[in-house]
């Protein structure tokens, strides 16, 4: 990489002086006698450094540096004001208000300024490197998350014949069909709705990852909402003989946000906690208003989760030690999903648990939504 390096000073004697100082082969300097004359460089050439002097007729140093800094191509640019007279605290404050990142003081010192200019570039390298490195990451991350959408898309459609085809053959087995058949067909059905999930989860994933996933916020009515939630996995809970209850607060009333994603979240909470509760237990739903927040809780009698695992437990992928007591499948995405669409209406989402005792998971959710939450 060739530096190009902008000096700026009104006396040719000074210009001359740095040139000398700072030429190498990898160089490329640029000389400028006043602060017109700089900004036009600045604005055509990509530079690595300018050496801007302070004091100079019409336009000084810093109103040079302002201009610099206000303008989007030369914003990252890295300033040194070189100086003989502002010494005094208030310049050197001023100037670094107005951008600059260090000093050079004349009459300048050949091995100081050298020393300087020298990491001034290296650290200049290092930024457009790391630029470069970062801008590469997203466009694979693009690419990533662009391959598994249509991937995760173009397997839903195989992959829900499967399961209509396989539960079609269930409900119509007749006493001609084995017990072992029947069962490797209970194997096909669950294997399938398992990939579903997973494939379900992988969308979304991909969605709020590419930040497509945006929907229209309302109003909507709490209690509404929750029963709406607990009635889609009720038979789930019944199957294993689980109470569901619901109690709310006498102050909550209505709820801002996207009800299809909060939905989601509070869906997912109640189908861990039946995961992983025992039959003959119950699950406690309560919502409440505290301070300014709609918070939501699922409390399960459950095994719990080891202290030292409840920290990842919102991390992509990740699963516990704690298994399922009756053999349903996770997929180790479901609550990575949730604390997302929870941070993108601006609340928070955690999880209280002690081992052999059950687990609470809570999400909580301003009442008036932030000018961020308008935008998800």
């Amino acid at each position: 990489m060739k530096h190009k390096i902008l000096i700026v000073d009104d006396r040719p004697e000074n210009l001359y002086s740095l040139d000398c100082i700072l030429a190498q082969d990898d160089r490329e300097i640029f000389q400028a006698n006043s602060g017109e004359e700089a900004l036009k460089i600045a604005f055509e050439e990509d530079l690595s450094l300018i050496l801007l002097d302070v004091q100079m007729p019409e336009m000084d140093g810093f109103e040079v540096a302002n201009i610099l800094k206000s303008t989007k191509r030369t914003r990252k640019t890295p300033i040194v004001f070189v100086t003989a007279i502002s010494k005094e605290k208030k310049y050197m404050l001023k100037g670094l208000e107005e951008g600059a990142i260090d000093y050079l003081f004349k009459p300048l010192d050949t091995d100081i300024t050298c020393a300087k200019v020298n990491m001034l570039l290296q650290l200049y390298s290092q930024q457009i490197e790391i630029e470069q490195k970062n801008a590469e990451l997203s466009k694979l991350n693009e690419e990533k998350n662009y391959f598994l959408g249509m991937a995760s898309h173009d397997l839903r459609n195989p992959l829900g014949n499967i399961i209509t085809f396989s539960t079609f053959l269930e409900d119509e087995a007749d006493i001609s069909l084995s017990t072992e058949h029947k069962n490797y067909l209970k194997i096909i059905i669950n294997t399938s709705r398992g990939m579903m999930d997973l494939l379900d989860n992988l969308l979304d994933v991909s969605r709020i990852e590419s930040g497509e996933l945006i929907g229209k916020l309302s109003d909507f009515n709490v209690k509404d909402f929750v029963i709406s939630c607990i009635n889609q996995v009720k038979n789930n809970a019944d199957k294993k003989n689980i109470h569901l209850g619901f109690s709310i607060g006498d102050t909550v009333n209505m709820i801002h946000g996207n009800q299809e994603q909060l939905g989601q979240v509070l869906i997912n909470l109640i189908t861990n906690a039946i995961k992983f509760s025992h039959s003959e237990t119950s699950i406690e739903i309560t919502a409440d208003v505290i301070e300014d927040q709609v918070v939501i809780k699922v409390a399960d009698q459950g095994q719990g989760i080891p202290e030292s695992e409840q920290s990842k437990v919102f991390e992509p992928f990740t699963k516990t030690s704690v298994r399922s007591t009756a053999g349903e499948s996770s997929t180790g995405l479901g609550l990575s999903i949730a604390k997302k669409l929870i941070e993108n209406h601006g609340g928070k989402i955690w999880v209280t648990s002690k081992k052999g005792e059950g687990s609470t998971f809570g999400f909580s959710i301003p009442l008036v939504p932030s000018k961020s939450v308008e935008k998800i």
